[in-house]
């Protein structure tokens, strides 16, 4: 046997801890070797006396519990042997009272209990006496072990070789062995006395190892919860006996024992082990409890697991909230959260959050048609954390959103904003948390697609998200303009769900958007201001539908144009000029093709001619602005000849006046199609073809589409003396391939081959033949010939050519005439 004995407290040191198990382990093993060595020999006295000295290494004080559990799962494999042997005896003739006898002649008490319960547990098997007598014995008998931890790990001992042998309900020892009433008393005796242990280990030793005998009482916690886990699984276990026996005396010992370790674990050993449907019934006698519990016991922490089991039963079975309802459930755990926060003046802010987070989560999964309770769990929880002090607690703002957030899931944005306490709640954020919150909720709504329809909820919605529409102090600290951007994103789309399907309220709800957008300053509007404006003119839209359905409302189309044109005019002082212009644009359009209003067309388009001249230096972006303003010119067909000479003059001038030969001259072939319109292969607006009345500034007749072949070829050949300038310029530097003039040949061509095949009569084919030996001559050349992006525009070019000759028809007739 090794020199390990009674006295002592634990080694320090790792080395010594684990010298300390080595000398124990081969110790162990020796005398189990001697001990199977015996068991061969039939020789049962030197076999139990072998036994006795492998058990007595588990007298020791000097090891951990975790390396005394080494010690003790290596005893616990021999002892399998010896229990073998007794079975054998057993079948030759030996009588297990005797051996129950002998083995107590062992000279220390606890090598005599583990023997016992070894052999116990075959005396019960043989049914030669009944259970519950050897059990009762047993349980009592272990009451001579009082060192913590040997008397921890000797009853796990006895309630694991006892597991099965129990007198339960069905089981082949019930009857003469007993009843359940006997297997649920044996468990809670050896459940009282392991507690009674495992608390007295906190207070041996000194205060300065407090810590550690705290981290070794948390790794014996599984040893005492055993017992209630068995307990939980006895067939026999009904209401009736868990409410009239084992709660009680368990509850007792809890409250009792006044430890905050075993108080914290022990409660949550209830909640997880034991049916809900047993915790509904018995609601009062569980939150009764939390009062009486240590101030340092984590209560927040109870509770919240109580209500997250309970949440997650009401979603098992319909029939469970009838039993929720007839329990009182929700009152009495409001009333048990209120109770422990204000008798915890001192439990942090966050850990009070966090009992309203499972309370409301309960709520939303039992009551989920209670708005009611919903606001009253927010009202509580207001009261509970407006006394606390927030500022800086950065855990607590964390909760609060958690809490916040979680009627989101559950119900529409808009229904839950207009919960009366929810602003209270809130409130109680600094203004960043208040920003993250506000994402939050215009996630919410658009995730939901969630219409907010009319003006009061538009109102609220904007008191709510405030932070991401204006300017509020110490909500912009620390935020990147990435980050700014994407919140913008959030808020530019949610306008798209700010509409009603009454036009009049819808155009009052777009008035208050802009109204609160309008707060927000240039860095904002650029996001916020170009959604409002597509909106509107969505609504132009449906307006004019009713109108044709004799259902016109109140607001014109032309206010709401008008509208439209206060949104726009803001933005070219942000500057963001080419996204005013764009916009510009787009309202001509609507005013044009949908609106049919003629002079308000075209102030959209004098506008967007100004800012191309005063607000956009750049070439690349007079490019784009061009292309854009001839792109809507060429479709509004609104415009009497004297307007759209004016507009088409400007247009064609500002070509001329870029910057690049090569940009002239695509500019030039682009402002050609203004002067030919052919038939739109879809017509989106030919919905609203019809004239209105309504304005006497309203054009009452769509011109007809211009047909001006003159017109078109003479942007050809001023497109033409473009590219030769160009041309005359290659000798000075040629800075890419796309400006060479042998591309904008190609280009011209193309240009021409388009109107040639729409039968414009000055286009003939001699001048298409002429056209395709320039074109020939420019690709051919040297500087040409290497450049694959030009050869394959222009074989593209000649395969259209001839795949056209191939074809029938009037336009394959004209192609007959061209050489190639």
């Amino acid at each position: 046997m090794s020199m390990m004995g009674d006295h002592g407290g634990p080694v320090t040191s790792d080395q010594e801890q684990q010298k300390c198990l080595d000398e124990a382990s081969t110790s162990v093993k020796r005398n189990a070797f001697f001990m199977k060595k015996a068991l061969d020999d039939d020789n049962l006295r030197e076999a139990l006396r072998y036994s006795a000295a492998m058990l007595g290494e588990l007298r020791t004080s000097q090891l951990t519990p975790q390396k005394y559990f080494e010690l003790y799962m290596q005893t616990f494999t021999e002892l399998q042997h010896l229990e073998m042997f007794f079975k054998e005896e057993h079948k030759k003739g030996r009588q297990y009272a005797d051996l129950y006898e002998l083995v107590q002649h062992a000279g220390y008490v606890l090598p005599r209990m583990y023997l016992l319960c070894t052999v116990g547990s075959c005396y019960i098997r043989s049914k030669e006496t009944a259970a519950k007598d050897i059990l009762k014995d047993l349980v009592e008998l272990c009451k001579g072990v009082q060192h913590p931890t040997r008397g921890l790990f000797l009853r796990s001992y006895l309630c694991q070789v006892s597991r099965g042998l129990l007198p339960d309900v069905g089981s082949e020892y019930e009857g003469a062995g007993g009843d359940i009433s006997d297997a649920v008393d044996f468990l809670l005796v050896n459940f009282t006395e392991m507690n009674k242990l495992w608390v007295r280990m906190q207070h041996q030793g000194s205060n300065r190892d407090r810590e550690r005998r705290e981290r070794e009482r948390q790794q014996l916690a599984d040893l005492v919860g055993r017992n209630l886990t068995y307990t939980s699984q006895l067939d026999g276990l009904d209401y009736k006996l868990y409410q009239g026996v084992v709660l009680p005396r368990v509850m007792e010992q809890i409250v009792q024992c006044k430890d905050h370790i075993a108080q914290q674990y022990l409660m949550q050993c209830i909640i997880q082990g034991f049916p809900d449907e047993f915790h509904v019934s018995t609601l009062d006698v569980l939150l009764g409890a939390l009062p009486e519990l240590q101030g340092s016991v984590k209560v927040h922490v109870i509770l919240a697991s109580m209500l997250d089991r309970l949440a997650s039963y009401a979603t098992t079975d319909e029939s469970v909230l009838e039993l929720y309802s007839k329990a009182d459930a929700f009152n009495k755990l409001s009333a048990a959260a209120t109770a422990v926060a204000q008798q915890h003046s001192e439990m942090p802010a966050a850990d009070v959050a966090s009992i309203y987070i499972a309370l409301l989560g309960f709520t939303g999964k039992v009551y989920p048609n209670k708005l009611d309770y919903t606001d009253k769990v927010l009202t509580e929880c207001y009261q509970a954390l407006r006394a606390r002090q927030l500022s800086s607690d950065s855990q607590a703002e964390k909760q609060i959103v958690s809490l916040l957030s979680i009627p989101l899931n559950t119900y529409d944005a808009v229904t839950v904003l207009g919960l009366h306490n929810y602003p209270s709640v809130l409130s109680l954020l600094s203004p960043p948390t208040c920003k993250q919150m506000a994402v939050t909720i215009v996630q919410s709504i658009l995730k939901a697609s969630t219409l907010v329809g009319s003006e009061s909820k538009v109102e609220m919605l904007f008191d709510f998200i405030a932070p991401l529409v204006k300017d509020v102090p110490g909500a912009l600290d620390g935020t990147d303009e990435e980050d700014f951007a994407e919140e913008q994103n959030l808020v530019a789309r949610m306008v798209h769900q700010l509409r009603s399907d009454d036009p009049d309220e819808h155009f009052q709800i777009l008035k208050i958007a802009r109204k609160h957008f309008s707060l927000g300053g240039a860095r904002r509007v650029r996001h916020t201001l170009p959604p409002l404006a597509f909106s509107a003119l969505q609504l132009v839209r449906t307006m004019k539908k009713k109108q044709r359905t004799d259902q016109a409302a109140e607001t014109s189309c032309k206010t709401v144009l008008q509208f439209v044109h206060g949104i726009v005019a803001p933005l070219a002082d942000v500057p963001v000029a080419e996204l005013a212009l764009q916009l510009y644009l787009q309202a001509a359009h609507s005013a044009s093709e949908i609106a049919r209003l003629e002079m308000i067309a075209y102030e959209f388009m004098e506008q967007a001619f100004i800012l191309y001249e005063e607000a956009i230096p750049d070439s690349k972006a007079q490019v784009t602005a061009l292309q854009s303003i001839v792109g809507t010119l060429h479709r509004c067909r609104i415009f009497t000849p004297e307007n759209r000479d004016v507009l088409v003059h400007k247009a064609t001038g500002y070509s001329a006046k870029l910057l690049k030969k090569a940009d002239q001259c695509r500019a030039v072939c682009t402002c050609s199609h203004l002067f030919w319109q052919e038939e739109e292969a879809s017509q989106p607006d030919s919905d609203f073809a019809e004239p209105s009345t309504t304005s006497t500034t309203e054009t009452n007749d769509v011109q007809p589409r211009v047909h001006d072949a003159d017109n078109v070829l003479s942007c050809l050949k001023r497109a033409l003396k473009i590219a030769n300038a160009a041309q005359q310029q290659l000798a000075v530097a040629l800075k890419a391939s796309d400006t060479s003039p042998a591309f904008l040949y190609v280009e011209i061509l193309n240009q021409y081959l388009y109107y040639f095949e729409k039968g414009l009569p000055n286009i003939t084919p001699s001048v298409m033949q002429s056209l395709l030996e320039l074109a020939a001559n420019e690709v051919s050349s040297e500087s040409c010939k290497q450049d694959e992006r030009l050869q394959k525009i222009y074989s593209n070019t000649l395969e259209h050519i001839r795949a056209q000759q191939g074809g029938e028809g009037e336009v394959a007739q004209r192609y007959e005439a061209i050489n190639l």
